[in-house]
């Protein structure tokens, strides 16, 4: 009986450790004051990314030139993007050749181009991790 206990409790422990959730920080710089808000689209896997369909979608109003965001996240891999909505028309504007008119920015981007899914996830293992994500104009 007491070994049935222990390994009760040792189950009900791993399946909390699986589905917990976790405090993640997400800090967006670079950001233009008084130019419209901030989405920040969150995805958990590739096909949501390519899809272009966010799992989670949140708005920031900026009031410095960095913003600080506190999300609950479960454990796994997920990718960042946000944009600034500088003409507050909802959504990304670009040019004629395909390039981003507003700023924007990426999970583990480098220089101006954002790049695919691999190069972008990250993995959140527990509470307060940090990533910083800033924004970029061409």
């Amino acid at each position: 009986m007491k070994k049935s206990l222990v390994f009760i409790i040792l189950i009900l422990f791993g399946l909390n450790n699986i589905f917990a959730e976790n405090v993640f920080t997400v800090e967006i710089q670079n950001i233009i004051i008084n130019r419209g808000t901030i989405y920040v689209a969150i995805y958990s896997d590739k096909q949501s990314f390519e899809n272009k369909n966010p799992d989670i979608i949140l708005q920031v109003i900026p009031d410095n030139i960095i913003s600080v965001q506190e999300i609950t996240l479960s454990e796994g891999e997920y990718v960042i993007a946000i944009f600034q909505d500088s003409n507050g028309n909802g959504k990304m504007d670009y040019s004629l050749f395909g390039i981003p008119k507003e700023p924007y920015g990426f999970s583990n981007m480098k220089g101006k181009t954002p790049g695919n899914y691999n190069q972008l996830k990250f993995r959140i293992t527990n509470s307060n991790e940090r990533i910083i994500i800033p924004l970029v104009k061409w």
